[in-house]
């Protein structure tokens, strides 16, 4: 028997749990409405590649999840340990157990850092760094200025990861960071990645061909890191050529900025509510439009947890928050779903200091921008978007359920 019962429980309280809850306090009784997340902290991830440049201070990018969750909705401190549909409840790490009528999975994803062999223990030292952790940022910021010269190998593991343009952002960051530091002549950057192209976006990938070509930066397409050598600086890496065959790369480096695998968390992964097949196996199986689970009515999800053909940003969450609130509030009441998520991700892909190309785009790749201007093109006012006003908006607007 679940010692506590809420209308509507909500797994996670980064961007996607938040935003839910912030929405639905003014359509419930707040105390109908409970979170559970162990975290004591709450990060804006998206500015850990401009503290890696140097650019800001990474202390910026947090806040303390007290203050985030909204007033009159019950915090449960606690990692769930299972989730049980047939029920409806989930277990506590404590041993408690928690029930609920309707339930928002908001788990986020999982970095798969042992999925990279040799790494462990190792980020952070011996010219390994990566954005991809709040604690290894500053050594990040570090290792790039006091860069000498030499091998630097930016990686991009497969996808979907989140905020796929992060990978190539750091790069263009440090290329500039080692002109000014005048070691750029004596350097080699190499862009090692899993995918075929630079942008899984043609008109995205075409503009960002432009300024590896430029910047002289050597692209290694269909490299998968597996493997690192700290001592000896060596990164091995899976290739597969055009014929499909596979063989094995070990390049030397006296850089290497690593971005894990990614995977659903391990309760999803090994659960009832994850997709068995297909392209989203392992992840949160939900409609693609409706966000709601595709076995389980009563379960909806949101955010890099789903199983959705999409780019795993907070952009993305902003635009599943009111679609998964509008449909929540259906189910509630007995109608047909009425909201649609429309695949609606943005990237805002930093080329260098000062400038950043706005990809925005939806499902199959349709072309979704917010502005009247050519969205190819590197923009200063797009740069001080990312930088200024997204953080802003973020923590005044997004997480208040104001937009």
């Amino acid at each position: 028997m679940s010692q506590k019962h809420f209308k509507l429980l909500i797994l996670g309280a980064g961007s996607g749990g938040i935003s839910v809850a912030a929405r639905m306090k003014s359509k419930i009784n707040p105390t109908d409405i409970a979170i559970i997340d162990p975290s004591d902290t709450h990060y804006y991830q998206p500015l850990w590649t401009l503290a890696g440049a140097g650019v800001i201070k990474k202390e910026k990018s947090f806040k303390l999840q007290k203050d985030l969750i909204p007033k009159g909705v019950q915090w449960i401190q606690r990692s769930v340990v299972d989730i049980d549909p047939s029920q409806k409840k989930v277990s506590l790490k404590d041993g408690t157990s928690v029930g609920y009528d309707f339930l928002v999975v908001a788990l986020g994803l999982r970095l798969a850092w042992e999925k990279i062999k040799g790494l462990d223990g190792h980020l952070g030292k011996n010219g390994i760094c990566s954005i991809y952790e709040y604690n290894q940022v500053d050594s990040t910021s570090a290792m790039l200025n006091e860069f000498k010269g030499g091998r630097a190998i930016f990686t991009m593991p497969p996808v979907p990861i989140k905020c796929a343009g992060a990978p190539q952002k750091i790069m263009y960051l440090a290329d500039d960071i080692f002109r000014k530091n005048g070691v750029r002549e004596k350097s080699t950057v190499n862009f090692a990645t899993a995918g075929k192209v630079m942008f899984g976006i043609p008109v995205f990938s075409k503009a960002l061909d432009e300024v590896v070509k430029r910047r002289a930066i050597e692209t290694m397409f269909q490299h998968k890191l597996t493997a690192v050598d700290a001592a000896l600086k060596t990164a091995t890496f899976e290739v597969t050529d055009a014929q499909g065959v596979v063989s094995e790369n070990l390049i030397k480096f006296d850089l290497l900025h690593v971005v894990p695998p990614m995977t659903a968390p391990t309760i999803i992964i090994n659960g009832p509510l994850s997709a068995k097949e297909g392209d989203q196996k392992g992840w949160l199986s939900v409609n693609k439009f409706s966000l709601q689970h595709t076995v389980f009515t009563d379960i909806f999800g949101i955010g890099d947890v789903t199983g959705v053909p999409n780019s795993k940003t907070g952009a993305a969450v902003r635009m599943q928050a009111p679609v998964v609130v509008k449909n929540l509030l259906d189910a509630m009441a007995g109608k047909p779903l009425s909201g649609s998520y429309n695949g609606y991700s943005s990237c805002p892909l930093i080329t260098g200091f000062g400038k950043v190309i706005l990809a925005e785009f939806g499902y199959d790749g349709k072309l979704m921008p917010s502005f009247p201007i050519d969205a190819t093109k590197e923009r200063k006012s797009m740069w001080h978007l990312k930088k200024d006003l997204l953080p802003t908006l973020y923590w005044k607007a997004m997480l208040k359920g104001r937009l």
